[in-house]
């Protein structure tokens, strides 16, 4: 019993200790995420990238998400037209022995020194598939940090919360819980008037 008392009377520091711990690993998130967003940005920016004309934001460096976002979509528009459409999974592999059509069978590709001949549109769909993978990696870290810096300020708010009301509330709860232990231990140790 007594045991369970002194457990009960310091309880309070439990909900303490975890809200410290909270704003601790929140402000470090916050921290992180300066960092990991300016290295993504320093990334792009060193890339020399600027919007193109036919961009939703044209004519800009690409120094954040919105600008990579915008470029990802423009190249993926000089792709289509330039492959009619086709994305590089569907753009047939080589040119047809006819050297008009394309195809994907090597037996009725145009051959060249003992070679099916490339189809063009398949590596300008390759490259642009590339690129527009690198423009929106560079999205999803902007964004992913963005995230981050929420979190880091959603876990400093519980952690205060834990701190400033739990911790307390925990504490009084436990002084009036030993009060009352005090007071029906005297009351059960006073001799009965009746």
């Amino acid at each position: 019993m007594k045991v369970f008392n002194i457990a009960r009377h310091w309880f309070w520091v439990a909900p303490l200790v975890l809200g410290i711990v909270f704003i601790g690993g929140g402000l470090y998130m916050v921290s992180e995420r300066r960092d990991a967003k300016d290295e993504v940005r320093d990334a792009v920016v060193r890339e020399n990238i600027i919007t193109s004309e036919d961009a939703s934001i044209p004519n800009l460096p690409v120094t954040n998400a919105a600008t990579a976002k915008a470029q990802a979509e423009a190249i993926e528009a000089h792709v289509l037209k330039a492959t009619g459409g086709e994305t590089y999974a569907t753009v047939d592999r080589y040119v047809a022995a006819d050297g008009m059509a394309t195809t994907s069978d090597k037996a009725q590709a145009l051959i060249v020194d003992g070679n099916p001949v490339p189809n063009p549109a398949r590596n300008t769909a390759f490259q642009g598939a590339a690129l527009r993978t690198s423009l929106n990696l560079a999205v999803m870290g902007f964004k992913i940090s963005d995230l981050v810096i929420a979190m880091g300020f959603f876990m400093v708010a519980i952690g205060g919360t834990f701190v400033l009301f739990l911790a307390p509330a925990v504490y009084y709860a436990a002084e009036v819980a030993n009060q009352r232990s005090r007071e029906n231990g005297l009351a059960e140790v006073a001799p009965s008037t009746t």
